[in-house]
């Protein structure tokens, strides 16, 4: 899947290079992220994503049809106390994503889109506590782990002021550790 996703990214950045050479973003903005599952499996022990998160991002018009979206989603930390045997893990988790919009509806008032991209999870993980099951030895992780995979979902976006849009976002994430995400925001025209 790694290689799979790196492939398609390369040939994406082939496909649009002359296209970007002189392109600039037309968007840029964020909002929240709020998302359910987001559990990853390292050296036996589930660690969990928090549901709250941070979303910024910028946007780019391919032309009326398709919009280049790159995000970057800070979650907060999850932290998870082990009282029974004592110490604590902590996760925190920061995603970046590029996907392409393609607009159902180019109005101007209004948009509805599908997207599909790609996706890359940073885990960052801490853990001191003593596992419950096998030795009593406390636990020393301290790891930054990348978990690759795709998204796809759908949106709208509409104007709220003269040069301000609000989006709402659903996309599910495909990738080790799944999870569906909201994004609900706002992005300002420059």
């Amino acid at each position: 899947m790694n290689k799979t996703i790196l492939l398609l990214t390369f040939v994406l950045s082939l496909v649009l290079k002359n296209h970007f050479a002189n392109a600039q973003f037309n968007y840029i903005g964020g909002g929240i992220a709020l998302a359910t599952g987001g559990e990853y499996k390292y050296n036996g022990n589930l660690y969990y994503n928090n549901s709250f998160g941070i979303d910024l991002r910028a946007s780019y018009n391919i032309n009326k049809k398709f919009k280049l979206v790159p995000d970057v989603k800070f979650y907060l930390p999850k932290k998870e106390s082990f009282e029974g045997t004592g110490g604590e893990s902590k996760t925190t988790v920061v995603a970046f994503n590029l996907n392409l919009h393609y607009i159902t509806n180019p109005r101007k008032d209004y948009k509805l889109y599908l997207l599909a991209g790609a996706h890359v999870g940073g885990w960052i993980i801490k853990d001191n506590h003593i596992p419950a099951v096998g030795p009593q030895v406390p636990l020393d992780i301290n790891e930054f782990k990348v978990v690759p995979g795709g998204n796809v979902g759908g949106g709208m976006q509409f104007n709220i002021g003269n040069r301000t849009l609000f989006y709402a976002e659903v996309k599910y994430v495909i990738s080790e550790a799944r999870q569906l995400v909201f994004s609900p925001g706002l992005i300002y025209e420059f």
